[in-house]
């Protein structure tokens, strides 16, 4: 038995983060669509191409937040020591 120190933190899940930055970045592209001017000519793909972009940019923005908060919680990790049991 040998005493080791370790790290002891709060990791943040980055597909969480993912997936919560791309469904936001869709909803926009669908509220900004219905939100365009009816009797603008906006070709048939463009709900499709707004979806796309900004759920992509969400996606991105969601994993930028989630190293940042990784990067946060590294400098408040605790120090504790544990005891290593070899069975």
């Amino acid at each position: 038995m040998g005493k080791e120190e370790i790290e002891i933190r709060r990791a943040p899940k980055v597909l969480p983060w993912m997936i919560t930055g791309g469904l936001l970045g869709a909803l926009v592209a669908v509220v900004l669509y219905l939100l365009s001017p009816g009797g603008a000519e906006v070709p048939e793909n463009f709900l499709g191409l707004m979806v796309i972009a900004l759920a992509s940019l969400g996606l991105g923005l969601g994993v930028g937040f989630a190293i940042i908060f990784d990067l946060v919680s590294s400098r408040r990790a605790k120090r504790a020591v544990a005891n290593r049991v070899i069975q």
